[in-house]
């Protein structure tokens, strides 16, 4: 019989930690206070053939565990681990009693795994699971932290654990805790807590800062010694985040950690593409705020007549190519590969009175190339595949050719239902907007989130995927004050609980968004801004909350930038 049968029946502890002894001199009383239906909703309960552990969602299809919750813990090595797991999601809060969402994932164990009886610690206790699809859009993600939380200051301990002062009450249920940070050990590889403060079944649970945002650590294990009674020691993501964040770079199939776990090669990017009035086309490969390469693919005539229209991958090799369009009507299509032109193409005919138009860029058939979208000025849709006008298709009721009326405005092209396909999104003059649901050029579902604001107060800036749930998000920005609102998933009741938790964009009107793109390689999508003086900067993003900030070089502002560019190189 295959243990996938009983997995979810099993819950004990896995891997053979210490038993737990007594209680010890200095122990604190395990007290955990139930996590509420609709917080720390990216915890998760992790199973497999040995048993049931903890995780912590850090990307839509990657969550991570502690190593000893897929692998044995023999003290003297020979440990056997064990990749297939099942992850269960916790209730949707608006349908707590729904099936519970559960995925198949396979674990990946840090190379350098080790219970060391010795140091009585786990050694490297982290494992990541690659998901077999992706979590639900209510389960957001926690942010993986590169630094550490301060000695003394509060950690947020959670996890199904045992709860009660001897950790043998229930079971199964979320729970936390708040705890000092007492001192940390071998050069910060663990945090350390003086008292007892999680219980079985909490290993490879979330250690997080009190707001219960960003990842410090995970749940490693329970240790008794004889001056202190219960420590508690948990590995720390600081130690360990190349080897981690080199797992949430998915857009890119070449990324790989080396044998020691500490140096990631993520080789996705986001590229900044500029034009000067001359036309020369630059483009910057950024890491981060720094420019690691510039190239200058090649320059178009001087008076401007063909323009930028967007990027995409329309050859399939994993980097992105440049659109143009001439005011003659003209298509044509420069295939990237590392910087520089390698091909051009011509795929269109000249149409003077560009009757028809680029509306965006996008893959609505999933073939992980891109295809353009036009509109012609009665209203009619036309998707070329693979940019392509030999494999044209005209979106519409059933396929059939069908003109929109022109006071509905397409505003761009993503996937908001998270099915790979791209979709369309719509604005009405009096501020309705409406999403078509594609799947190639058949449109098979529609959506009507809101958002009729007559006035134009609140306006659509970007689309992007800023909580990394693999799903497009709407950005918005108030004219009156410059503050910026998301709806995620394109809808308007997912927009962030109130005002206050979105960011304020720059009180300066002369800093504006420019463009998005993952620029830290956390599968979120962060902010391009430019300042009409030539200054730029990067608001890294989760969701509505803004993470920090990065600044690369200024430009001579008469060098516009025509987007971000997404190569992700698999």
């Amino acid at each position: 019989m295959s243990w996938r049968l009983l997995a979810i029946a099993l819950a004990v502890t896995a891997g053979a930690l210490p038993a737990q002894a007594a209680s010890g001199p200095g122990q604190s009383v395990v007290d955990p206070t139930p996590v509420e239906p609709n917080e720390l909703l990216g915890m998760v309960h992790v199973f497999r053939a040995g048993g049931s552990c903890s995780g912590s969602l850090i990307a839509a299809d990657t969550v991570l565990t502690a190593a000893h919750c897929v692998c044995t813990t023999n003290w003297v090595g020979d440990n056997q681990c064990s990749p297939e797991v099942r992850v269960v999601f916790r209730p949707d809060p608006a349908a707590p009693n729904a099936p519970l969402p559960a995925l198949w994932g396979t674990a990946t164990w840090h190379p350098d795994y080790n219970p060391s009886w010795t140091d009585r610690q786990i050694e490297h206790d982290y494992a990541v699971i690659k998901l077999d699809g992706v979590a639900p859009a209510y389960a957001r993600p926690f942010i993986v932290a590169n630094n550490f939380i301060a000695r003394g200051h509060d950690a947020l301990i959670a996890g199904f654990g045992h709860t009660g002062p001897d950790c043998d009450g229930p079971s199964g249920l979320p729970n936390k805790q708040l705890a000092p940070v007492d001192d940390y050990e071998d050069d910060h590889d663990f945090m350390r807590f003086d008292d007892q403060r999680s219980c079985e079944g909490d290993s490879g649970g979330p250690v997080l800062n009190p707001d219960g945002t960003f990842v410090f650590g995970s749940v490693s294990g329970h240790f008794w010694t004889l001056a202190h009674g219960w420590v508690n020691k948990h590995s720390t993501t600081g130690s360990h985040f190349d080897w981690i964040k080199g797992f949430m770079c998915r857009s890119s199939a070449r990324n790989s950690c080396n044998g020691d776990g500490e140096v990631c090669n993520c080789t996705a990017g986001s590229e900044i593409l500029w034009r000067d009035p001359a036309g020369q086309v630059s483009i910057w490969s950024m890491d981060g705020q720094n420019v690691v390469r510039v190239t200058m693919p090649g320059t178009t005539d001087p008076g401007l007549t063909w323009q930028i229209q967007g990027s995409g991958d329309f050859d399939g090799d994993g980097q992105a190519d440049i659109l143009w369009r001439h005011m003659g009507g003209q298509t044509a299509i420069w295939f990237m590969v590392s910087g520089q032109v390698a091909g051009i193409a011509y795929p269109g005919g000249p149409d003077p009175g560009l009757t028809w138009r680029i509306q965006g860029v996008g893959d609505f058939d999933g073939d992980r190339r891109a295809d353009i979208l036009w509109r012609h000025v009665g209203g009619q849709l036309a998707i070329w595949f693979q940019g392509d006008r030999n494999q044209d298709a005209y979106p519409g009721y059933y396929n059939y050719p069908w003109p929109v009326d022109v006071a509905w405005v397409v505003k761009g092209v993503g996937d908001f239902d998270g099915d790979g396909h791209s979709d369309i999104l719509w604005q009405h003059t009096n501020g309705q907007v409406a999403i078509w649901n594609m799947n190639g050029a058949t449109r098979v579902g529609e959506a009507n989130p809101g958002g009729q604001d007559p006035t134009g107060k609140w306006r659509i800036r970007a689309i992007g995927d800023f909580d990394g749930n693999l799903r497009s998000d709407i950005l918005w920005s108030s004219t009156a004050d410059g503050r910026l609102r998301v709806w995620f998933d394109g809808t308007s009741s997912q927009d962030g609980p109130t005002f206050q938790n979105s960011p304020l964009g720059p009180a300066d009107p002369a800093w504006q968004v420019q463009a998005v793109g993952d620029f830290d390689h956390d599968g979120r999508d962060d902010l391009l801004w430019r300042h009409t003086g030539g200054a730029l900067a990067i608001w890294l993003m989760d969701g509505i909350r803004f993470a920090g900030d990065l600044y690369p070089p200024t430009r001579d502002p008469a060098v516009k930038v025509q987007g971000v560019m997404h190569d992700a190189n698999f």
